[in-house]
């Protein structure tokens, strides 16, 4: 299904506009970075290269370059190399975004399944991913005739979608994204709307027609995700689209209390 639904894309590949050719190199760097984990925090130059299947002249070369940056750090007493002083950078940036979105992920379903058999549509939770929203939950009641699947892990439409709306009105990273783009400025009005109301709608015709109801999922005024309610009818009652608002409304916060309460519990 297209529009609302997003595109169900490979969850070890990030989805990429089409035309757009990845720049291998930056690829190759990245995959450097990648070989460096809690188990492995440090390698050898030799190591490095047999695990990406490069020589040692260019597994050198993209060390040094990596090693210039600060992304990298070497031990020349050990020969072996680890992740370097910038990385720090980067990870304080994450920090805190980054357990509660943990915890939302992790908290997310059960409310979902409750939001479900209350308003009798499917739930869905979506966190940002890079440059767009992610689905990483759905719940489902199964007592209505149609149901609309999503598969884990599609990424949806950031201007077209209500999931991608709320996270451009409430993420500063979301904005940084695509404040370039064109019609980011024609939703500016939009996006004010949806950051007072706390609450962003979208109709799609295609498919007979479905209407995404998304709202906020905040903890200290920090952005961990999006709920969101998928409405199979191409016509909705307004007293419906109320109810369902209230409903998300309340989900929301149990949500958000629960992923506060949870980093309380680990700090």
């Amino acid at each position: 299904m297209s529009g609302e639904l997003g595109v169900a894309v490979d969850s070890g590949a990030a989805e990429r506009p089409a035309g757009v050719q990845p720049i291998q190199a930056i690829q190759k760097a990245v995959a450097v970075l990648n070989l460096f984990t809690s188990q492995e925090p440090e390698l050898t130059l030799a190591e490095i290269a047999d695990r990406l299947g490069m020589s040692r002249a260019t597994t050198y070369r993209y060390l040094m370059t990596l090693r210039g940056t600060n992304l990298l750090a070497y031990d020349a007493t050990r020969g072996v190399y680890a992740l370097g002083v910038k990385t720090l950078d980067y990870a304080e940036v994450i920090r805190d975004t980054a357990k509660f979105t943990s915890a939302f992920v992790q908290r997310a379903e059960p409310v979902l399944r409750r939001l479900s058999e209350e308003t009798d549509h499917t739930a869905v939770a979506s966190v940002w991913s890079g440059d767009s929203p992610v689905l990483v939950r759905v719940g489902t009641h199964v007592r209505r005739m149609v149901v609309i699947a999503m598969p884990l892990y599609s990424c949806l439409p950031v201007f077209d979608s209500a999931q991608g709306r709320v996270f451009l009105a409430f993420s500063a990273e979301a904005r940084r994204m695509h404040a370039s783009d064109p019609r980011f400025r024609e939703l500016e009005s939009e996006l004010e709307r949806v950051h007072r109301e706390g609450f962003a709608s979208h109709d799609v015709s295609a498919e007979g027609g479905m209407t995404t109801l998304a709202v906020p999922v905040l903890v200290d005024d920090t952005l961990v995700g999006v709920i969101a309610s998928l409405v199979f009818n191409p016509v909705m009652r307004e007293s419906e689209r109320v109810l369902i608002q209230q409903a998300l409304k309340r989900a929301a916060a149990e949500l958000a209390a629960r992923v506060r309460a949870e980093n309380g519990e680990r700090a």
